[in-house]
């Protein structure tokens, strides 16, 4: 009888930590698959500088920065949407005068410095430019004072 209750809790602890294994690893899976927001600083303060250098000698020939700021702002109206939407738009779309010719990472510095603009923090690592990535980052307006 003492064997077969050995036995018993024997295979309760294997159970049990088997189920934790598991569970840490569901968990562990959820948070690196979890979708984050650019209120997550997913850009870098060194890219919202190199950002404004490229708005400013590039952009500002069409574009004024108020576009991304104030009510009605273009990031307003890709609220909900994937990161990925705005980087491919802009990539593929500007400059009008010649879309697409740009370094991607030179794309990825100006939609930075305009999600800063529009009150979003930066974080420690530079805006990423691939697709999964961007995908994986929903655009939502800024944390309010007070919210």
């Amino acid at each position: 009888m003492q064997q077969m209750t050995q036995r018993i809790k024997r295979l309760f602890a294997v159970a049990g930590a088997a189920a934790c294994a598991g569970a840490s690893t569901f968990i562990a899976f959820g948070q690196s698959a979890a979708e984050r927001s650019v209120r997550d600083g997913v850009f870098s303060a060194a890219q919202i500088e190199r950002g404004r250098d490229s708005f400013t000698w590039i952009c500002m020939d069409c574009h004024e920065i108020e576009e991304f700021t104030g009510v009605g702002a273009y990031f307003e109206e890709m609220e909900g949407k994937d990161l990925w939407e705005v980087f491919e738009y802009i990539w593929a779309e500007m400059p009008e005068d010649n879309p697409a010719s740009l370094e991607p990472a030179e794309y990825a510095d100006i939609v930075a410095y305009t999600l800063s603009v529009y009150g979003l923090p930066a974080g420690e690592t530079d805006l990423p430019t691939d697709r999964e990535t961007l995908e994986k980052i929903t655009v939502i307006r800024p944390e309010l004072p007070g919210s």
